[in-house]
């Protein structure tokens, strides 16, 4: 009883001192990390704490430009433990009006910019998965604004994606988020190795639920670049994985400036080595890809092998399977390219044929020079 009796009163004094007794920022600071602290010790006190009343306070304290960057740091960091792992108390926060204040706080970049604040903003975008209306327009525009900047922190960027991906699985939410701009910051994350197998997650999900989705990403010149980019990276299954779905998505939708852009970009050959070097979900995906660039040079081969009208008209819009009145010319380029493919993975082949033939000779030499050794040892 003594200990839950100190528990109760520490608690008690801890929201006095933050809703009455603390005037200066560091007293507020002090303050917020009490409460931060006593959160985190145990799930009872977490409780606790959000019923005596703590979360409006912090709320007010985190949007109060008259405080101190360091004292809102501090309410933003006691808000992230209140929330974590219990959905009372996100229901909680909303209703206490974070959401309505965010718009003020993406002037700070010291507060808008902080982790802190990111994964605040992440757990309480998991309120999207549950029954309770969470409003994603209130939230976009604070997470397009912070995927956008150039000068936050990776971890802040990535937290923020994390909040994108709870949002953009609900059927619901996905035309707020692509009609916020999101898909724009997406792929300019998709180009950076840090980022890129987050944005990529996410720019598949918009993809397979949308059509608005994946026009939006044809559209943007920045989106050939970013998916022959990602399949390079053989190191990152995972960012493969993603871009070889996100070509599946768009190519099998898109028009034939998509699939030229790509060939233009060295995807032929990415998808070519994906398919050899790649997971095996990687390489079912390259070896798909491959197949309808395989069947549209195939195509065109076919309509442009017989004689052609002169009168044809040569200002009309791109086909769905991308021939126009330069296709003999692409045709050309994709059979030399075929070829060239071809070559390549017979080097390769061959290369992997050798070095295993050679490991195999060495190791029956060596099995030939041990029994050769051990007759020798026999009595006769």
């Amino acid at each position: 009883m003594g200990a839950a009796d100190g528990d109760a009163a520490a608690m008690r004094a801890a929201v006095r001192r933050l809703s009455f007794g603390a005037a200066t920022e560091e007293e507020k600071r002090e303050a917020a990390g009490e409460v931060a602290r006593l959160a985190r010790s145990d799930g009872r006190r977490k409780r606790a704490l959000a019923e005596l009343g703590v979360v409006p306070p912090l709320v007010s304290m985190l949007a109060d430009r008259r405080g101190g960057a360091r004292a809102r740091l501090a309410a933003a960091g006691a808000l992230l433990e209140l929330a974590r792992g219990t959905h009372r108390n996100k229901v909680n926060i909303v209703k206490a009006g974070l959401l309505d204040k965010l718009p003020q706080l993406m002037d700070d970049k010291d507060v808008s910019r902080s982790q802190q604040l990111a994964l605040l903003v992440f757990s309480i975008s998991s309120l999207a998965n549950t029954d309770f209306p969470l409003a994603a327009s209130d939230l976009l525009p604070f997470l397009v604004a912070t995927l956008s900047a150039g000068d936050a922190p990776a971890d802040t960027k990535l937290s923020c994606l994390a909040a994108l991906r709870n949002l953009s699985t609900k059927l619901e939410h996905v035309r707020d988020v692509v009609s916020s701009g999101a898909v724009r910051a997406l792929l300019s994350l998709s180009l950076d190795r840090k980022t890129a197998e987050a944005a990529l997650s996410v720019l598949g999900d918009l993809a397979a639920a949308s059509v608005a989705g994946r026009k939006a990403m044809e559209e943007n010149e920045t989106a050939p670049r970013a998916l022959v980019e990602a399949m390079t990276w053989h190191e990152s299954a995972r960012c493969q994985e993603h871009a070889t779905y996100l070509a599946m998505a768009l190519l099998a939708h898109g028009g034939s400036a998509m699939r030229r852009r790509m060939r233009e970009l060295g995807g032929v050959q990415a998808l070519l080595e994906v398919s050899l070097l790649g997971s095996p979900l990687a390489q079912r995906r390259a070896a798909k890809i491959l197949q309808w660039f395989k069947d549209e040079g195939q195509s065109k081969i076919k309509a442009h092998s017989g004689p052609r009208l002169e009168s044809s008209s040569c200002h009309g819009d791109d086909d769905v399977d991308g021939s126009s009145c330069s296709g003999g010319q692409e045709a050309d380029d994709c059979k030399d390219a075929v070829g060239k493919i071809v070559k390549q993975s017979l080097d390769r082949n061959m290369k992997l044929i050798m070095r295993r033939a050679t490991a195999s000779v060495d190791l029956t030499n060596v099995k030939l020079l041990v029994t050769s050794s051990s007759s020798k040892s026999l009595p006769c």
